[in-house]
């Protein structure tokens, strides 16, 4: 064997293994019952975890992200088929489309030997400094015994074609004896007409085929690197995961018991390649496992797919599985890694550094030893560029049609470059909106939905919207769309959205409610409705339905961070810490998250662990500023302060507020007011309000107005203060039971009524929500607080005036500010004062 051992001082060897759609779910029964022995050995020694995928979730585009470490936008590869303008010719897509330098190609420059076996897209072969075997390798093989032509460009250097040729395996050579594993009763079907088993078989020759290459190239090539890529576990699991225990209610017992073990044997045949591959690749080799994402096999399963484009996509789930095990790897977990994130990890391993434009990062928690990662401003800058083969065979007539088979494609249209073109801009606006790039994505889609007016495009254009916060847009297309698409249930879920978003809380509400009574069930809509409730302080209400939205689906990483967030704003920091852990091990890219976790150790005193976690947040969102704020005060620096404050007088509706901002008035101090809300019966003194508060919750660009004056900010939304100001929070404490009866009375109800059936609970709720309120107020480094007793205002007015005065740092007209004190206002008391 060429390649066992390596030299002093060189890089150990990397074995990449792909299993398309690999899933822990599935999995780790297997593991536990002892049926996977090859890749339990390396999860003994190694790093195991959770992957996040990318969106939209179609293959093509997902494996040369992890080639490559950058989103489809700027890989250049947009779904499955791609068309040639010039001659009208459809082709499934190729290699040479993809516009950046995947990894192997970074690791030739660098001297590296690389193979690399039916990566998806490969085709035509690139001429690697090793060997190449694209993914048109294993074409449908025709009838047994026929010419069966394989493309010269699906191999590089050609030294291999006529070995790499023969080592194809045809469904005909198959017999009972392998297929048995899988299908039981397969002597009984008919392999040429049965509906699972005649795909069966092309899928386990194809899978065959693809290990027969990879393991000669192991065995008979020096390499440094060797990436292979399988699809079987996918293409089973499309074909047969309906079948797969526990048996669906809409399965019949015949078909289950036929088909029932072939997602299973698919993962134990996988397995006994795995094994053989380790035998072969040695000792000192490192070896990862990815799967660009994972695959629906409990409730969620679908019999039947939807006629859409790209449903198989639906079947998908938004993790795979990472494995990694060594001479370099350490044992342990990872948590929150990315697609984007191999690329990176393999180029630091081979000690090379990291290009600046990669969205991903390396994985530096597996390896056992630390070193720091290099970087460089990007790999495309070098001069050299990927060579590919010459096609000799130009027809992709087979490929065309087995996709179109799969559902991943539907080329029966009339226009067909009109079709793929439209395919390619919708998963581009998919990945922009993905990427976090609304602008791109509103670019583009703009222009395509007034020329083909496509739901979808509307769809998408109504999210890119939404995340620019363009509300007037959204809702105007909003507008247009409920008249084109009537009754369209997408469309009424993002006017909740948009009502969310404008703070109409009770709007969004009965938009969310009205999708549930449709019976739509749903971890998004369970989500928007849960943090809705969350935004009212509803907290119980918030957890209901983010529980609801984890009963659909437990690995909800939203979910999580939301019953996180309850916890904290619950004053229960320990249960936040857990569930943020929880949320963060699934999805790591989440510095909201990342900012939950920091407030909550902060708040147990965990100062280390605080520290840690909003610099991960810092890192992820440089902007956030609640979090600078932290990171000043937890590293004990000086937080950015205005030259003027802003005084904000807040407390609960009724307890005094308005009586505070008269004395501060009459006292001298600048009010920021528009007094729009004139005086009442129940404020005859005014209000003392501004409009602008009102919508805090959506736009608070306006704040700086406010430096050096006092504003009434009521509680309920004191958590929309933008954090770039410095704020003296005056708060007005008042019994709550005279604040509820003050609240009643102005409602319209006559005090005696409301004694006779005193709303208890409302002031039980209230004094949590105070709680709530103060403990939140104390964690914000860029807020101080002074408490005043209401009836301290009342009957020891002086003492209240020179707090207030000190704190504000603002001279005050006493006498003045006491004429605001009228004690006739003081209605609707309890007690005899």
């Amino acid at each position: 064997m060429k390649n066992s051992g390596h030299e002093m001082g060189k890089k150990p060897k990397l074995l990449l293994i792909g299993w398309d759609a690999a899933d822990w779910k599935v999995i780790d029964p297997l593991l536990k019952a002892g049926k996977m022995p090859a890749l339990q050995r390396l999860l003994n020694n190694g790093v195991r975890g959770n992957i996040a995928t990318l969106n939209p979730v179609l293959s093509p585009m997902l494996w040369t992200s992890i080639a490559t470490g950058k989103r489809a936008y700027d890989h250049g590869i947009h779904g499955f088929v791609e068309a040639d303008k010039a001659t009208g010719e459809i082709s499934p897509v190729r290699a040479t489309t993809r516009k950046v330098k995947p990894m192997w190609s970074i690791l030739n420059e660098a001297g590296y030997k690389t193979n690399v076996v039916n990566w998806w897209p490969s085709h035509p072969a690139e001429k690697v400094n090793g060997v190449c075997v694209s993914n048109h390798f294993h074409k449908s093989a025709p009838a047994f015994g026929k010419d069966w032509p394989l493309d010269e460009a699906s191999v590089f250097p050609a030294d291999y074609y006529k070995e790499l040729k023969e080592l194809r395996l045809h469904p005909a050579e198959l017999t009972l004896a392998h297929v048995l594993p899988f299908i039981p009763a397969a002597a009984e079907l008919d392999p040429e007409n049965d509906k699972v088993l005649k795909p069966f078989l092309r899928v386990l020759t194809h899978c065959c085929s693809v290990h027969n290459a990879a393991t000669y190239l192991m065995e008979e090539t020096e390499w440094d690197f060797m990436g292979v890529y399988f699809e079987a576990i996918d293409h089973f699991s499309h074909l047969a995961m309906k079948y797969h225990p526990p048996k669906l209610d809409d399965i019949n017992d015949e078909d289950f018991e036929k088909y029932k073990g072939i997602v299973e044997g698919s993962y134990i045949f996988h397995d006994m390649m795995l094994d053989r591959m380790l035998d072969l690749a040695g000792e000192d080799c490192n070896v990862m496992i990815v799967s660009d994402h994972g695959f629906e096999s409990g409730n969620l399963r679908q019999i039947e797919l939807p006629d859409v484009e790209a449903a198989p996509a639906l079947e998908h789930r938004q993790f795979g599985v990472f494995v990694a095990a060594g001479p370099d790897i350490k044992q342990s977990e990872i948590y929150g890694a990315s697609l984007l994130d191999v690329a990176p990890t393999v180029l630091h391993h081979f000690g090379l550094p990291i290009g600046e434009d990669m969205e991903g990062q390396v994985l530096q928690s597996i390896f056992r030893n630390t070193e720091p990662v290099g970087e460089i401003p990007s790999w495309e800058d070098t001069a050299s560029r990927p060579e590919f083969m010459e096609e000799s065979i130009a027809s992709s007539e087979e490929m065309l049609s087995q996709l179109q088979d799969l559902g991943y494609i539907n080329l029966d249209q009339s226009d067909k470059l009109k079709y793929v073109d439209s395919e390619l801009t919708y998963n581009l606006c998919v990945s922009y909106l993905d990427g976090n790039k609304p602008k791109k994505a509103k670019e583009v889609l703009e222009p395509d939905f007034l020329k083909n007016g496509e739901l979808r495009y509307g769809m998408l254009l109504a999210q890119a919207y939404l995340k620019l916060g363009d509300f007037t847009s959204l809702s105007s297309h909003l507008d247009k769309m409920e008249q084109n698409f009537v009754g369209q249930g997408g469309v009424h879920f993002l006017r909740g959205m948009l009502y969310l978003q404008q703070s109409e809380h009770e709007k969004a509400l009965q938009h969310f409610f009205d999708m549930e009574s449709r019976g739509l069930k749903s971890s998004q809509l369970y989500n928007e409705i849960a943090r809705t409730f969350l935004i009212t302080q509803n907290y119980r209400a918030a957890r209901e339905y983010f529980n609801r939205s984890l009963a659909l689906d437990g690995e909800n990483a939203v979910a999580i961070s939301g019953k996180a967030q309850c916890a904290l704003e619950e004053a229960n920091p320990e249960e936040a810490i857990l569930l943020a852990e929880q949320s963060l091990a699934l999805q790591f890219y989440q510095p909201n998250t990342h900012f939950i976790l920091a407030q909550a150790a902060q708040a147990l005193n965990e100062e280390e662990v605080a520290k840690k976690a909003v610099r991960l947040c810092l890192s992820q969102a440089p902007k956030h500023g609640p979090a600078l704020q932290l990171f000043n005060k937890l590293e004990n620096r000086q937080a950015v302060e205005h030259k003027d404050e802003v005084i904000v007088v807040s407390g609960f509706p009724r307890s005094g507020t308005s009586m505070l901002m008269n004395m501060l008035d009459k006292g001298g101090v600048p009010l920021f007011v528009d007094n729009e809300r004139v005086e009442d019966e129940s404020n005859p003194e005014g209000y003392f309000e501004h409009e602008l508060v009102k919508n805090l919750g959506r736009k608070n660009d306006w704040m700086p107005k406010a430096r050096g004056k006092a504003i009434k900010v009521v509680s309920l939304l004191l958590r929309y203060l933008p954090s770039s100001e410095a704020y003296k929070v005056i708060w007005v404490k008042r019994p709550l039971t005279e604040v509820l009866l003050s609240q009643e009375v102005m409602l319209g109800r006559k005090k005696e009524e409301v004694m006779q059936n005193f709303p208890f609970q409302k002031a039980v709720d209230m004094q949590k929500e105070e709680e709530r309120m103060k403990s939140w107020l104390e964690m914000q480094p860029n807020i101080r607080v002074l408490e005043v007793e209401y009836y301290d205002c009342i009957s020891d007015t002086n003492l209240v005036i020179n707090e207030i005065e000190h704190f504000v740092g603002h001279s005050i007209d006493k006498q003045n500010a006491l004429s605001a004190i009228n004690k006739k206002l003081h209605r609707n008391k309890l007690g005899n004062y």
